[in-house]
C-alpha cells in the first residue's frame, strides 16, 4: 500500500513540476512567436507599402512617354527590386518599359535587360488571366522578331481567356499592322488610343500608323491627343510636324522642330533621326531637294531604317530627276512593306518625274504585299484588301492615264468608284477628267455631276472647273460660267494666289472670244475682276 501510495504521490508530483515547466516554455515560446509573427507583419506591410508606392511612382513617370520619363521610372523599379526583387508587376513593368526603350529608341543594353525582366516575370507569372502584362510583352517582342503571325496567336490566345488592356491592344495593332491589315490595325490602334488617353505613347503610335497610311488629317488629330496628354511628347511633336508639312503647312512644322531642338539633349538616336527627316522633308517643301537630301543622309546614318528620311530621301532624288529615285523608292518599301504613303505617293513622284514604268512597278509590289489580306465584308464574309482599296485603284489609274493607257486607267477608276470609300469623290474627278481629255461630254458631265451642285458646295472646288469645261465643250457657255465662277470663288476663299485666279480667269475670257460669245466675255470680266481685285 505504502509503497502504491508513495508511487502515486511520486508521479503527481512529477507531472505538476513538469507542468509548471511546460507552462512557463509554452509562454515564452508563444511569446517568441508572437514577436516575430507581429515583426514579419510589419516588415511585410512596410515593403507591401514601399513597393506599391514605387511602382505607382514608376507607372506615373512611364506615362509619360518620353526616353528620360521611362528613364527615371526604371530607377523607381530598381529600388524596388532592393527591397522586394520577386514582385510580377515590377517585373513585367520593367519588360515593357526596356522593350520601349529597346524597340521604339534603339538604346545600348535595353534588349538585353528587357529579356531579363521579361524571363523573370513570365517564371513569377500566375495563371490567373488578369495577369499577362509578361505574355504581351513576349507577343511585341515576337513582332520584332519577325514572328507576326506568331504574336498573333499568342494575342490570339489572350483574348480567348478574357484578356483585354491598351498595352495589348496596343501589340495586337501592331502586329495586324505587320500582316497588312491596316483596316483591323486602326481598329484595334483606336481601341488601345481610348482605353489609355492619359499615355501619350498610345496615341502617337496610332498617329504614326495614320501617317504610314497617308491619312495626314486623321494622323494629325491622333497626334493632337498625344499632346494633349503630354504636351512635351518628343516623339508625337516630332511626328505632328512631318504631319503638318504633308498637309502643306510648313510654319506649324517649323514651329515644332525649334521647339524639340531646344531640348536636343534629351534626344535619343531615334529621335535625333526623326528630327532630321523632318527637317528634309521641310527642305523639298521649301523647294531645295539638295538640303532634304543632305538632312536624309545624316538621319540614316543614325537609323538605317527611318521612314521618313527614306522616304524624303527618294522623293527628293525625284524632284532632281535623278535615275536613283526608283533605286530608293524600292528601297524604302523593302524595310516598310505595309507603309501605303511610299508606295502612293513615291509611285506619283515617279510619274512626275517622268519614270512612269517606275512607278507602276512600285504599284506592282504594292498590289503583290495587299493582295493575299483579308479584310471583313459583312455577314461573315471577306474579300481581299486590295478590293476595298480606293487609293491604291485610283493611284494605278493615274499612273496608267499618263502613261497613255486610258482604256486600262479607266477601268481603275472605276474600281475606285465601286469601293464607296473615302476616295469617292477624287476617283469621280479623275473619271470625268479622262473622259473630259476625250471629248466625250456627256459621260463626263454624268460623272462630274454629282461632284458640282448648283449650291457651288461641292467636295472639290477643281471639279466645277472641269465641269466648266464640259459645258463649254457642248457649248452651254452660261452655265459654264457659273460653274467657272463657283471655283475661282472657292479657290479665292482657300488663299490660291491671286496671280493664278486671274490667269484662268483670262484663259476663260478668251475662250469665250474665240467661240463669238463678245457680250458674255465682257460680262464675266466685269464679273471676275470684282472678285479678284
Amino acid at each position: 500500500m505504502g509503497m502504491a501510495d508513495g508511487g502515486s504521490v511520486g508521479q503527481r508530483d512529477w507531472k505538476r513540476r513538469e507542468s509548471l515547466a511546460s507552462a512557463l516554455v509554452q509562454v515564452a515560446l508563444v511569446a517568441v512567436l508572437l514577436g516575430a509573427a507581429v515583426a514579419y507583419v510589419v516588415h511585410r506591410g512596410r515593403v507591401r507599402q514601399e513597393t506599391d508606392t514605387r511602382l505607382k511612382a514608376a507607372q506615373g513617370l512611364a506615362q509619360r512617354g518620353n526616353p528620360a520619363d521611362l528613364q527615371k521610372a526604371l530607377q523607381e523599379l530598381d529600388a524596388l527590386f532592393a527591397v522586394d526583387p520577386d514582385v510580377y508587376g515590377a517585373h513585367a513593368l520593367a519588360a515593357d518599359i526596356q522593350a520601349e526603350l529597346w524597340l521604339e529608341h534603339h538604346q545600348p543594353g535595353a534588349e538585353a535587360r528587357a529579356r531579363e525582366h521579361l524571363a523573370r516575370a513570365e517564371a513569377l507569372e500566375s495563371k490567373d488571366v488578369e495577369r499577362y502584362g509578361a505574355r504581351v510583352v513576349r507577343a511585341r517582342v515576337m513582332l520584332s522578331e519577325g514572328k507576326a503571325s506568331e504574336a498573333e496567336q499568342a494575342l490570339k490566345a489572350l483574348r480567348d481567356r478574357g484578356a483585354s488592356n491598351p498595352k495589348l491592344w496596343l501589340t495586337q495593332a501592331r502586329t495586324l499592322q505587320a500582316l497588312g491589315n491596316l483596316q483591323g490595325a486602326r481598329q484595334a490602334f483606336s481601341r488601345a488610343t481610348d482605353g489609355a488617353w492619359r499615355d501619350p505613347r498610345f496615341a502617337a503610335a496610332y498617329g504614326e500608323a495614320l501617317l504610314e497610311e497617308g491619312l495626314f488629317a486623321q494622323a494629325n488629330e491622333a497626334l493632337g491627343r498625344a499632346l494633349s496628354a503630354n504636351s512635351d511628347h518628343l516623339q508625337a511633336r516630332l511626328t505632328s510636324a512631318l504631319a503638318w508639312l504633308y498637309l502643306e503647312k510648313p510654319k506649324e512644322a517649323e514651329r515644332l522642330l525649334q521647339e524639340v531642338q531646344a531640348r536636343e539633349a534629351e534626344l535619343t538616336p531615334v529621335l535625333k533621326a526623326r528630327m532630321l527627316a523632318a527637317r528634309a522633308e521641310l527642305g523639298l517643301a521649301q523647294g531645295h531637294p539638295d538640303e532634304a537630301i543632305k538632312s536624309a543622309d545624316a538621319a540614316l546614318a543614325l537609323l538605317p531604317d527611318e521612314p521618313y528620311a527614306l522616304f524624303s530621301r527618294a522623293r527628293a532624288l525625284a524632284a532632281r530627276k535623278d535615275p536613283g529615285a526608283r533605286a530608293a523608292f524600292e528601297s524604302a518599301v523593302a524595310k516598310h512593306r505595309t507603309a501605303p504613303l511610299l508606295y502612293l505617293e513615291g509611285a506619283k513622284a515617279l510619274q512626275a518625274a517622268g519614270d512612269g514604268a517606275g512607278a507602276l512597278a512600285l504599284l506592282d509590289t504594292y498590289e503583290a504585299i495587299f493582295r493575299g489580306v483579308q479584310v471583313p465584308a459583312g455577314e461573315g464574309k471577306t474579300v481581299s484588301a486590295l478590293e476595298r482599296d480606293d487609293r491604291y485603284w485610283l493611284a494605278r489609274g493615274g499612273v496608267l492615264e499618263a502613261a497613255g493607257q486610258q482604256d486600262a486607267s479607266l477601268a481603275a477608276y472605276e474600281q475606285a468608284i465601286a469601293v464607296k470609300g473615302p476616295a469617292l469623290a477624287r476617283a469621280k474627278y479623275a473619271k470625268g477628267l479622262l473622259l473630259l481629255a476625250r471629248k466625250d461630254y456627256p459621260k463626263a458631265r454624268e460623272a462630274l455631276e454629282p461632284l458640282t451642285p448648283d449650291t457651288g458646295a461641292g467636295p472639290l472646288p477643281e471639279a466645277y472647273t472641269a465641269m466648266g469645261a464640259v459645258l463649254f465643250g457642248q457649248g452651254d457657255y452660261a452655265t459654264g460660267c457659273q460653274h467657272y465662277f463657283v471655283a475661282l470663288t472657292r479657290d479665292r476663299a482657300r488663299s490660291v494666289p491671286l496671280d493664278e485666279l486671274q490667269a484662268r480667269a483670262a484663259s476663260v475670257a478668251k475662250q469665250l472670244t474665240e467661240a463669238g460669245q463678245a457680250g458674255m466675255a465682257k460680262t464675266w470680266k466685269a464679273e471676275t475682276d470684282a472678285l479678284l481685285k
